[in-house]
């Protein structure tokens, strides 16, 4: 043990753990067998000034914890393999009880995870990391393993042993592919978003409506050209992102997403950098969005997420959603007078776009909850027209890009049904929120119209976060 001011740092041996057992005997069965080697835990303890060891502390919080394994393989005098088998890690600002240096992050709820140390059980939050060991597993298997564990839908971790029995993989592997991950990923009790052929900026639109949904995802892409043909594909986590709204391209861009007949822009527009772990270089990096439009060698191949269920994807919702509003405010300014109605049909401003998939229960609260700027609110007889909704939908807010990045509100809300397939309803639209109006459906396709005293733009919806980082 080690003392260094009010903190304490703990190392012991855990050789002995199963878990850890189960790696190095796996690991040194691709060798033959005959290997050693050395399972080590760090812990990192806030503790009373003066307090030398863990059992005298006096409320000890534990900060983070780490296992670090060491392999050498028969035959060889230096460790072969060095590695961090996993890492609970708190994110920078909630260990250091300051902000991360972003304008505006998002974290994606933690997990709370229970660590043993000396035979004691402490609780720290945090997201899963560990590292790929370039033998057992690859930087998919670490990535799994961190989105899987870190999941606040799933059933606990899964280790890469167990990954590569469920593939059927019995030699060394040198990536995985997206249908081997998406295979784990539903094995596992959730359902992988799989989402691949698209453009950069939809990649990137995909990812931050899985961060604002407060799901994990997995982003993949490739580091290298050959002859013309991309190789080496990596693969990190995401579970953040910070938010930009001074940012000058949002804006500049000569083209925007969505069809000519109802352009659009998608809120990532304002996403300056993602927060992601990457197996190789660290955990709590900052992954640039603009980054893979500027490097031709670092190309996007899929994003796929971690959903509790299975779902269109946000583009194909927000295809949808500003096809109604092209097609439906013009019909609403006719008889309104609401002020914002004639507005958004008289203004030139693209409108922002942005999807957040959520349940009724979810959307409801939001609506109980906000407040316009005007100061109306949601009136009860407006809330009973939504009270036919049912399963999970991708809520499409849409904005103006004065409001949404001078005050970071929205004017309504496109509800799109997010299950898969004609059969499940993919892909239709369920209810529209617009300013002093709500659009119900009734029977099978038909909106029906009816005020409600939301007459103005209100907050955007943001679940709930990490405390601290905004």
């Amino acid at each position: 043990m080690r003392q260094q001011g009010a903190n304490l740092l703990v190392a012991e041996s855990v050789l002995s753990r199963p878990d850890v057992i189960e790696e190095i005997t796996a690991l040194d069965a691709r060798y033959n067998g005959g290997g050693d080697a050395q399972a080590i835990a760090l812990s990192f303890f806030k503790v009373a000034q003066g307090v030398k060891k863990l059992d005298d502390a006096s409320a000890p919080r534990l900060l983070a914890h780490a296992v670090l394994i060491n392999y050498r393989a028969k035959g060889y005098s230096n460790f072969t393999h060095s590695y961090v088998y996993e890492a609970i890690l708190p994110p920078p600002g909630r260990t250091l009880g300051r902000p991360l240096d972003f304008p505006r992050t998002l974290v994606l709820p933690l997990q709370e995870f229970n660590c043993t140390v000396l035979d004691r059980t402490f609780g720290v939050q945090g997201v899963l990391y560990c590292q790929q060991n370039d033998t057992l597993h690859v930087c998919a298997h670490s990535c799994l393993r961190m989105a899987i564990g870190s999941s606040q839908h799933s059933t606990g971790k899964i280790s890469s042993n167990r990954i590569n029995r469920l593939l059927g993989i019995r030699e060394q592997v040198g990536s995985l592919d997206s249908g081997q991950i998406a295979e784990i990923i539903d094995a596992c009790g959730l359902k992988a978003a799989v989402r691949t052929k698209l453009q950069p900026d939809e990649y990137l639109s995909e990812l931050a409506a899985l961060i604002d949904s407060g799901y994990m995802a997995l982003l993949g892409f490739t580091t290298k050209q050959e002859k013309g043909r991309p190789i080496m594909g990596h693969v990190v986590t995401a579970f953040g992102h910070s938010r930009n709204a001074n940012q000058w391209h949002a804006q500049a861009m000569q083209t925007y997403s969505g069809p000519r007949s109802s352009p659009y822009l998608p809120s990532s527009s304002w996403i300056d950098n993602f927060i992601i772990h990457d197996d190789n270089l660290g955990p709590y990096l900052s992954l640039s969005a603009r980054s893979f439009m500027r490097n031709p060698v670092m190309r996007l191949n899929c994003v796929i997420g971690l959903l509790p269920e299975s779902a269109i994807s946000s583009n194909h919702a927000e295809l949808i959603a500003a096809g109604v509003l092209s097609h439906l405010l013009p019909l609403v300014r006719e008889d309104s007078t609401n002020y914002w109605i004639r507005y958004l049909t008289e203004q030139r401003d693209v409108p922002i776009l942005r999807s957040v998939l959520m349940t009724k229960a979810e959307y409801m609260e939001h609506l109980k909850c906000a407040k316009a700027h005007d100061r109306t609110r949601m009136d009860a007889f407006a809330l009973s027209k939504l009270d036919s909704l049912d399963g999970s939908f991708w809520m499409v807010e849409f904005s103006l890009p004065p409001l949404y990045t001078g005050n970071g509100s929205k004017l309504g809300e496109v509800l799109v049904s997010a299950r898969e397939g004609v059969a499940g309803g993919g892909g239709k639209v369920l209810a529209v929120r617009l300013p002093g109006s709500v659009l119900s459906l009734v029977g099978d396709d038909i909106l029906e119209l009816d005020s409600c005293k939301l007459a103005s733009h209100s907050a955007i919806y943001e679940k709930a976060m990490v405390g601290g980082l905004r």
